[in-house]
């Protein structure tokens, strides 16, 4: 029998913990409530870069130290940035949880900062943004939320730009985790074999002592720019992203969103790509996506076309996008959708690094754990009318940004495709 439990520390760390009696292991994540969209302009990709020097060393181990530590115990360590949180995470058997709290804390609040290090991590750093430029099928998304969300931190990559990350200093990187890396922002969740309070008398003394300091932080959600944009580059296809405002994480509709996309695109079932890819065999890779933040999101489409069909390719999705705001989906349909969410929501359960991410973000975004029969009620409980509703909000071609990216004349292209 599972059991969540949750206790906040003084200062305000929040530990949440499932406990997992017949498990071999334990999970454990230490989240940060921060990430790019915290960023400043001159400051952006300084979030990831720190994740990656957490494995360059602490005050208390070298890399290697680290790196022998993590294989001792036979487990698994990684850290990921994104743009709300920065997550330290590791998975090892339980009899280990002492040492995982240990190593987790010492990455994510003692990083050594060596200026060698950060040098050569630099460098890897820079080379992880060239190769997003020579990946045009991810170069698109990010030229799409540059586009679409400008002047906004929600619109910058994740890694930064060459120019930021090559100023970057350890002086600044000092400044911001001084800033951001706050008692009030921090969530430990751990699911596993272990017991809760366990959990606390290994964290609590490192945990309390962490400096107190008022948030400088101040998230405001994004503004979004609708339109089409075209960047001619000599390629082999026309990449092409569209995009749309859509519910945040903690909205109500958020469950109608997700239903909306499945239906869309999210699936080999889907319309798009049923219509694009099955039926007219315009592209090989066609999909439409949710990113979901704590105060906006984005229902968004991509595909990778011939240059020759690119504007019929973008006419279809548009037609798509449009039939579905107008025209009231299927109970049948309908149907099909909520078993296939219900069934990602309840297969990622089995998973322990996906129930330990569900934990904190569910922490972060409605302060309490949202048992999964809840969410299953929910996704139950949406209606076509619901979906209805939300789409012809959503849809409206009029809101819709619009990124091309490949060989592609941009005044022939805005004529063939009437916008």
């Amino acid at each position: 029998m599972t059991k969540v439990e949750k206790t906040v520390l003084p200062g305000g760390v929040r530990l949440v913990s499932e406990s997992q009696p017949h498990a071999y292991s334990v999970t454990l994540g230490m989240w940060l409530e921060v990430g790019s969209r915290d960023e400043g302009p001159l400051q952006s990709g300084v979030s990831h870069f720190i994740e990656h020097m957490a494995f360059k060393g602490t005050a208390g181990r070298s890399a290697l130290d680290i790196a022998r530590e993590i294989d001792r115990l036979g487990g698994l360590a990684n850290a990921f940035t994104s743009k709300e949180n920065t997550c330290f995470h590791a998975r090892a058997l339980a009899n280990h949880l002492p040492e995982l709290c240990d190593l987790l804390t010492d990455l994510a609040l003692r990083p050594a900062l060596d200026p060698q290090e950060m040098e050569r991590e630099r460098e890897v750093i820079l080379q992880e943004i060239c190769s997003v430029e020579d990946t045009p099928d991810e170069l698109v998304h990010v030229l799409f939320g540059q586009n679409f969300w400008p002047d906004h931190p929600l619109g910058r990559p994740v890694l930064g730009s060459e120019e930021t990350v090559t100023a970057l200093d350890r002086q600044a990187i000092q400044d911001y985790m001084r800033a951001t890396y706050l008692p009030q922002a921090t969530v430990i969740s751990a699911v596993g074999n272990l017991e809760h309070q366990r959990l606390v008398d290994l964290l609590g003394e490192t945990l309390m002592a962490l400096p107190q300091r008022p948030s400088a932080l101040a998230r405001k959600p994004p503004v979004s720019r609708p339109g089409l944009h075209v960047i001619g580059r000599e390629l082999e296809q026309v990449h092409l992203t569209l995009g749309t405002p859509a519910p945040s994480a903690t909205s109500d509709e958020r469950f109608v969103a997700a239903l909306l996309n499945l239906i869309l695109g999210g699936n080999m079932s889907s319309r798009l790509f049923q219509e694009v890819r099955e039926r007219r065999g315009l592209a090989y890779a066609v999909y439409s996506y949710l990113s979901s933040y704590s105060d906006s999101g984005l229902l968004g489409v991509y595909l990778g076309v011939s240059p020759a069909r690119a504007a019929e390719a973008l006419r279809v999705v548009r037609q798509e996008m449009e039939r579905l705001a107008a025209e009231p989906v299927g109970e049948h349909e309908l149907a099909d959708a909520r078993e296939s969410l219900k069934g990602s929501i309840l297969l990622a359960a089995e998973n322990p690094e996906s129930r330990m991410s569900r934990l904190a973000r569910n922490e972060y975004n409605f302060g309490r754990d949202v048992p999964l029969d809840e969410a299953v009620a929910q996704v139950e409980a949406v209606t076509a009318a619901d979906l209805e509703g939300l789409a012809g909000r959503m849809l409206d071609t009029a809101r819709l940004g619009v990124t091309v990216l490949g060989p592609v004349d941009e005044d022939s292209f805005r004529a063939e495709v009437g916008w």
